[in-house]
């Protein structure tokens, strides 16, 4: 299995972007836990465009965490709706995706994430629903090089999570200068040259010829 680890302080970083984003902040901190001291900033935030860059270390092990993250406001068919964060995270030398919700979007085994850049056409993505039922992980190699590559280069990210029990989750980011934000991120964790992994129709089709 892929080593990951979730953002150190990330629903921190959602909760603040949603109060001063959002009418509604005191709502949106139910639920809201007590900082992760275990983790101390190594440098000043930054900001790249829409992205905010995190620098942090924890202060048990001593490794690194960095990530650029964007925030918005996600719809739920069954929740109504609640802040979201896009992120990309470099721990140690590994590069991965995450996304984090206000509410459940799904569990492992019956639900799936799936994004669209641009004008590009979308697809489901190979991807692990945590434990807390909030947080979405892309670890896969190629398919976060194919993430970060399209996300560099756009405007607009379209992400939508499906579940049985938890509905449909719909969530718009505005990603200009994902570039710029990714740069200290990839000095550290480049991305590893590998063809894409995406669940579609059309490479089940490829692969039955």
């Amino acid at each position: 299995m892929t080593e990951r680890t979730l953002v150190p302080g990330g629903r921190e970083l959602l909760w603040a972007g949603a109060l001063a984003a959002a009418t509604t902040g005191a709502t949106l901190l139910a639920g809201c836990g007590a900082r992760d001291r275990s983790y101390v900033q190594a440098q000043p935030s930054e900001h790249a465009g829409s992205w905010k860059i995190e620098h942090r270390i924890d202060r048990v092990t001593g490794r690194r965490v960095s990530f650029a993250a964007v925030i918005t406001w996600a719809t739920n068919t069954k929740a109504g709706g609640g802040t979201a964060a896009a992120e990309v995270v470099c721990s140690g030398t590994r590069l991965h995706v995450q996304f984090e919700f206000a509410h459940r979007v799904g569990a492992e085994r019956n639900s799936s994430i799936a994004y669209r850049v641009d004008d590009r056409p979308g697809d489901e993505v190979e991807a692990t629903f945590e434990q807390d039922q909030r947080t979405v992980s892309i670890t896969d190699p190629a398919a976060v090089t194919k993430f970060v590559e399209e996300v560099s280069a756009g405007s607009m990210l379209l992400v939508r999570a499906s579940s049985p029990f938890a509905g449909r989750t719909f969530a718009e980011f505005r990603i200009v200068g994902a570039a710029a934000a990714f740069a200290p991120l990839l000095e550290r964790c480049p991305l590893p040259s590998a063809s894409p992994t995406r669940t579609s129709a059309a490479s089940g089709a490829s692969k039955a010829k």
